[in-house]
């Protein structure tokens, strides 16, 4: 399949965001890392990548781990391919159709446990870089591992881990790229991530995977732009995507924002469950009215959606704006009365060591002596007494 010679053709993921379509510097052969926490919208820009990729004639092969891009397969230059866990796929077979023809495929893994998932990509990836298809075919092919964690981690390493990192360190000069998609960076390998030339990344906001961004993005980039570019990510809506590229956005501080276009071909598959009362999906409309008893549970009116405070590091609860509680509200004065009794502090009493005897624990209840509270005055008065009369036993002695 020759590619159009058509130096102007870009795959577009936003309207500030695109790349090559084709040419040496073809998004087809670079390796990709888009992440994103869940449903911040990393599945949804790999899926309008697949669909600009198939516009163009650039095939790929997506390793779907939950089924998110099932409805790819209505477009003309994609197909489904579905493995069981009790059947074995060639692998081969899978390389040699793809290298001799000009479909796209989208395998589907979310019926297969995560080991026999872990060897399927595992088989793929030696028999694709044996193949050598940039070589021997002249065409570029890009593959994409959804949820990638789980098969290049960086603790531990599967079957998977090996093959995918040499694919990612050999791919480029095969004609081969790669998109890692997951939703903790992380839990990725760094040997596989730090391949990347591009960084497709969403919202981010759990602070490993914020550090691990920035150990990754700290290769030849100075702290100001790592510092705006963790600054974006951690403000993200949905959707929006700030992509990191230096070979690709000189002019513009390797930076670029933007929201993902949402003018997608294919139905996407891979949504959030959208919650609702139980009693509305088990009982029918009629016991519908349970869904209201939820409204008592809403936030004060005072209360608005949180302002990102980016990358500075602040304790949050020094830095709420919109807290409709204030500071001195919550001090000790909120839960004082003046109905209430002052209370007098009496020291415990020290139980350890006494018997039983009724007796002796009045007596530690009343100051650990048999005169309670008068004690001291009786004991001076004895010892006085006793000096009296020492005195005068003396005296009379002495007479």
């Amino acid at each position: 399949m020759d590619a159009p010679n058509r130096k102007s053709s870009e795959v577009v993921l936003g309207e500030n965001i695109s790349f090559p379509a084709y040419g040496d510097r073809s998004l087809s052969s670079q390796v990709v890392f888009v992440t994103g926490k869940r449903g911040s919208g990393k599945s949804w820009t790999t899926g309008v990548m697949m669909e600009e990729l198939e516009k163009y004639d650039l095939q790929f092969v997506c390793f779907d781990a939950l089924g998110a891009h099932k409805g790819l397969e209505k477009l003309d230059g994609v197909e489904m391919v579905t493995p069981r866990e009790d059947e074995t796929m060639d692998m081969n077979g899978i390389v040699s159709k793809v290298a001799n023809g000009n479909k796209s495929l989208v395998i589907n893994m979310s019926g297969c446990s995560l080991p026999k998932q872990q060897l399927l990509i595992a088989d793929y990836c030696e028999a694709l870089i044996d193949a050598k298809i940039g070589h021997n075919h002249g065409k570029t092919l890009m593959t994409i591992f959804e949820e990638c964690q789980d098969y290049v981690p960086q603790q531990g390493k599967p079957v998977s881990h090996n093959p995918i990192v040499r694919l990612c360190k050999l791919g480029r000069g095969l004609g081969y790229g790669v998109t890692l998609v997951t939703q903790r960076p992380a839990s990725c390998s760094k040997e596989a991530v730090s391949q990347s030339a591009i960084y497709l990344t969403h919202n981010v906001i759990n602070s490993r995977d914020l550090k691990a961004l920035e150990e990754q993005l700290s290769f030849g980039t100075d702290k100001d732009r790592i510092k705006r570019i963790l600054q974006g990510v951690t403000a993200a809506k949905q959707g929006e995507c700030v992509a990191f590229a230096p070979e690709f956005f000189r002019n513009s501080g390797y930076i670029r924002i933007s929201k993902i276009r949402g003018d997608r071909r294919a139905p996407h598959t891979g949504g959030n469950i959208s919650a609702a009362p139980v009693s509305t999906i088990s009982a029918g409309a009629e016991q519908g009215e349970a869904a209201d008893s939820y409204s008592g549970m809403a936030y004060p009116t005072t209360m608005k959606p949180l302002t990102s405070f980016g990358t500075d590091w602040k304790e949050a609860s020094t830095n709420l704006p919109n807290n409709p509680y204030a500071a001195s509200d919550m001090g000790a004065d909120t839960f004082s009365s003046e109905d209430e009794k002052p209370v007098v502090w009496l020291p415990p009493v020290v139980y350890e060591g006494l018997e039983d005897s009724p007796d002796q624990v009045l007596a530690a209840e009343m100051g650990g002596a048999p005169f309670g509270r008068s004690g001291p005055i009786v004991g001076l008065g004895l010892a006085f007494v006793m000096a009296a009369g020492g005195f005068i036993l003396i005296r009379g002695l002495g007479q």
